[in-house]
């Protein structure tokens, strides 16, 4: 991913909070129209689809080893890549990324000053984190997706993290032109809010995210999950809809685009300057059960 700049840049204070007609009521789930015979696969108990038929999986990562699984999974090093949010600098290590009891452990740490060189640029920093994806494993367009995952227990501002999605070309140009998903977008000073999001070029922050897909406890596990198809993009959580969404693009981009490409899964937890201050709780993790696709 070329760019420098965050992807993760919505300040959350003074944003009200808009009904809009594309809100979908939370009792909305995907139960099947009719009880009908269904095998369970990789994945795990059959996935029925609101026809009825059945989403079959497509990428599965448990986390059951003593280690992360690099054949699924590349891990972000800004050292190498140049890529950052805001002042985190991401690091290939067992620090800030570890497979550990059944879960991936992604880490926000304060600690000495680093110089995280990329080529002829630097940035000093004290933090770093801990972010993985699929982008050159898998990448897949139209589909569901899903993690069950917690993040840290905490109300003091100064972290930031979540389970989004890009694409690995940037077909339409650079962002957010090409378009962005970010399915569970999470900062510690709003901690019951975990923000669906979709970016594009003429996005509307009031319309195009999911102010109202909270939870009471994000500390403890959740299930957090896009359901993403050509005449709707829907995110749900615990398997209710929260939010629904298909944006009008400007021309000449017509709809789905840029939503009609793959993307690759990505999970990460760092910092946010909005808000950092002696008292950030650290170290910080996102803990992730599994990561889910279906087709």
């Amino acid at each position: 991913m070329p760019r420098i700049v965050p992807v993760f840049r919505r300040a959350l204070a003074g944003i009200a909070v808009l009904a809009v007609a594309s809100l979908v009521p939370p009792a909305i789930t995907d139960a099947p129209a009719a009880a009908t015979p269904r095998k369970a696969d990789a994945c795990g108990a059959a996935v029925p689809k609101k026809g009825g038929a059945q989403w079959t999986c497509t990428f599965v990562d448990d986390f059951k080893g003593t280690a992360l699984d690099k054949s699924k999974w590349t891990v972000q090093h800004t050292a190498d890549t140049g890529f950052r949010t805001e002042r985190t600098c991401y690091q290939d290590d067992p620090s800030n990324v570890e497979v550990r009891d059944g879960t991936l452990v992604l880490t926000a740490r304060k600690g000495r000053w680093v110089n995280c060189r990329f080529r002829s640029r630097w940035m000093s920093t004290r933090f770093t984190g801990g972010m993985v994806g699929t982008r050159d494993t898998f990448t897949q367009a139209y589909g569901r997706f899903e993690v069950r995952a917690r993040f840290p227990d905490t109300d003091r501002a100064g972290l930031h993290g979540g389970f989004w999605m890009y694409p690995p070309d940037e077909t339409y140009g650079d962002w957010p032109s090409s378009g962005e998903i970010d399915v569970a977008e999470w900062w510690s000073y709003e901690p019951t809010l975990a923000l669906p999001s979709l970016h594009f070029d003429t996005d509307d922050p009031d319309v195009d995210s999911g102010w109202e897909c909270r939870v009471d406890d994000a500390s403890v596990f959740h299930t957090y999950t896009l359901v993403w198809e050509p005449t709707s993009i829907r995110f749900l959580i615990d398997g209710s809809t929260c939010f629904s969404r298909l944006p009008t693009p400007d021309a000449p981009l017509v709809a789905p685009q840029p939503f009609d490409r793959p993307f690759g899964m990505i999970l990460n937890m760092g910092v946010a300057m909005n808000g950092l201050s002696w008292r950030t709780q650290f170290p910080a993790s996102l803990v992730v059960d599994y990561a889910k696709a279906w087709r």
